[in-house]
């Protein structure tokens, strides 16, 4: 790898990690911003509010931005970052949310598919 390529995955990965962080602490912070958002089947097959729904995606994609931060489970936590952007953009439909989410669940892939970086806690435990 050249000097520079070396920071392409890190890059990546922090600029999702980024991503998830602010979409996930704008929901658990003021879920009723985002509950319009929330499509009426989850409210009627779980019984829970819109509210409530975001707020427990939001806290999703806390918890999993900080894990993939970390490094920690890259593989499984990308995989599963992508599933649920992919989810997202197939709800969405075919607009311009739909389509960036789709693209940010194939930027997403690529690092399951690569695993862990030289900065991931999972490469420095020799897990990734």
């Amino acid at each position: 790898m050249s000097d520079l390529s070396r920071f392409a995955l890190p890059l990546l990965r922090f600029g999702l990690v980024a991503l998830f962080l602010w979409f996930g602490i704008s929901q658990v912070l003021d879920p009723a911003a985002w509950s319009a958002w929330v499509p009426q089947w989850p409210t009627d097959l779980t019984g829970l509010s819109a509210e409530t729904i975001v707020f427990l995606n939001g806290s999703f994609e806390v918890v999993f931005g900080a894990l993939l931060a970390l490094g920690l489970f890259t593989r499984v936590v990308a995989v599963l970052l992508s599933l649920h952007l992919l989810f997202i953009a197939y709800e969405v439909g075919y607009n311009d949310v739909g389509v960036r989410d789709f693209t940010l669940a194939i930027a997403t892939i690529s690092i399951a598919l690569f695993g862990a970086d030289q900065f991931s806690l999972d490469r420095k435990w020799n897990r990734g």
